[in-house]
């Protein structure tokens, strides 16, 4: 199964979709900050990211965005929004694979990965 990195800066909302990832089998590192995604993305890049996009802002999202995909053409990049307006436009939104709007179904989350 897929390494994950799961950024989320909710509590809960981290703990539910590692839960839902993990009982599929992957390997989820889970970070609640922008600043320790960078960081686990660093030290052993993952195969796949799954981020909260207003990480507490928009812009930490779209940050982050654009620094995976420049480290990573290979990393499947989804994105969980609530506000897809925040992305949609935005030349970072085609350098995700996957747009998920909040709520986000488990098997949305699942299929994405």
């Amino acid at each position: 199964m897929a390494r994950i990195l799961l950024v989320e800066d909710d509590r809960d909302a981290l703990e539910i979709r590692k839960r839902i990832l993990e009982s599929k089998g992957h390997r989820v590192v889970a970070v609640s900050s922008a600043g320790r995604a960078r960081d686990e993305f660093s030290t052993d890049p993952p195969e796949s990211v799954v981020l909260d996009l207003r990480i507490p802002e928009a812009e930490d999202g779209l940050a982050l965005i654009r620094e995976f995909r420049a480290a990573s053409r290979e990393v499947r990049i989804v994105v969980v929004s609530g506000l897809r307006a925040d992305i949609e436009g935005r030349r970072e939104s085609k350098l995700v694979d996957v747009i998920l709007s909040k709520p986000v179904r488990s098997e949305m989350l699942l299929g994405a990965i």
